[in-house]
């Protein structure tokens, strides 16, 4: 059997096929990648039936041969290389991009990578457990062997890439584990395993990463942010700022852990913040933007843009003048000057935003602001952003007590 979950985003015309090997009761990976702009076949069959999968296999290769745009790529878990067998048999069908595979079970890299017409591999990448040492090393042997075979020209990618990632388990996959973000909503708790979780993540970026590199679609992801900050902070249009971000949206200030998860706890959030009751929807998001200090400036100093993020390091400058509740929560104006460094991470699904993560150094702000004193600590003021700004114009090491006793001593 079969279950089509049809790309989700207007803005993809002729979405790229995903053929995803999963169990029935893990569609939300498949709900996940079809709000990223892919059509996705969901192939539900038993582990243990060979059979099965081939009717399966065969099913969703019919349908990929009636779409327009037939470029399409296998997602697996757990997959054992029998059943590999039969996907190279299909390899040739409409045009296979890519592979992922999530812990496979095969001792043999050679039988988990397939190769193009002209022999060279499908671009491949491969999540294991850090218990899969002898499949490591026979993958790590066979991408060798495969590029002595068809060298990589300068404009290429590796063709195979292995990622292993530390105390999660070999019998089940990883992403199991926890909910696909894209069925997370707001009020609900998670006990996942940190592990579990930071290999869920980054392995989703990985993959997502070359699913984009390879099959696109493509998203311009700083014009993106640039609209929600324009709907935002400019035009204070609530609706708008709305329509770029998904159904279930967060934001945290981690310093302050002030915020908002799902759009009722955003509203609540800032209406809260504005210490009104009488504030609608189209007035509480734009918060942020009413109680900046006039001065407020804002300066990039470096930009990250990945397959589905944006990480902006930046300098805010203002002077204290305004209560700024969810980034001094509870301090009154003291009319001084600030200057810190922030880092935001701001995380898409498709071409809406997910979740915005802003860190900062409190104790710079505190100690600018005459909150907080430098005596025994090892905290420093404006000199913090100063220095990442020119990081060559400031001394290092300033904090350090023993760092004058090595002057002059020999570096060997």
């Amino acid at each position: 059997m079969v279950k089509l979950f049809e790309n989700t985003l207007t803005s993809v015309s002729a979405p790229p096929t995903l053929v995803v090997l999963i169990p029935p009761e893990q569609y939300g990976w498949c709900q996940q990648f079809s709000e990223e702009g892919y059509n996705v076949f969901q192939l539900d069959h038993s582990p243990n039936s060979e059979e099965e999968f081939v009717v399966a296999l065969k099913e969703a290769f019919k349908k990929l041969s009636a779409q327009s745009n037939q470029d399409w790529a296998f997602i697996s878990y757990g997959i054992g290389a029998k059943f590999l067998t039969h996907v190279r048999e299909y390899s040739t069908s409409g045009t296979l991009r890519a592979c992922i595979h999530f812990l496979p079970q095969s001792g043999n890299g050679k039988d988990l990578l397939l190769r193009q017409e002209d022999g060279r591999f499908v671009p491949t990448i491969f999540h294991l457990t850090s218990t899969q040492l002898a499949l490591h090393e026979s993958l790590i042997a066979a991408a060798e062997a495969g590029n002595l075979e068809h060298p990589l020209r300068t404009s290429e990618y590796p063709r195979v890439a292995v990622h292993v990632y530390p105390k999660v388990p070999e019998s089940t996959p990883f992403p199991f584990l926890m909910k696909a973000p894209a069925l997370v909503r707001a009020g609900e708790k998670s006990s996942t395993d940190p592990y579990i979780r930071s290999a869920t993540g980054i392995s989703y970026t990985r993959t997502l990463e070359l699913l984009r590199r390879e099959l696109g679609p493509h998203f311009e992801l700083e014009k993106l942010w640039e609209k929600h900050t324009l709907y935002e902070f400019v035009e204070r249009n609530a609706p708008k700022t709305m329509s770029t971000m998904v159904a279930a949206p967060y934001v945290n200030h981690v310093p302050t852990l002030t915020g908002g998860v799902g759009f009722e706890d955003l509203a609540r959030f800032y209406k809260v913040q504005c210490g009104s009751v009488h504030l609608n929807i189209s007035t509480v998001l734009i918060y942020v933007a009413v109680v900046t200090p006039p001065d407020t400036e804002l300066i990039t100093v470096s930009r990250t843009v990945g397959a589905d993020r944006i990480i902006d390091e930046m300098i805010f400058k203002c002077t204290h003048t305004t209560e700024i509740d969810y980034f001094l929560p509870g301090i009154k104006p003291t009319g001084k000057p600030l200057e810190i460094a922030i880092v935001g991470v701001i995380n898409f699904r498709g071409d809406k935003l997910t979740f915005e993560h802003i860190y900062w150094d409190q104790a710079s702000a505190l100690v600018q602001l005459g909150l907080l004193s430098t005596n025994n600590l090892p905290v420093a003021g404006v000199e913090v952003a100063r220095k990442v700004v020119d990081p060559f114009g400031l001394p290092s090491n300033s904090l350090m007590s023993k760092w004058k006793e090595s002057e002059g001593l020999p570096i060997d």
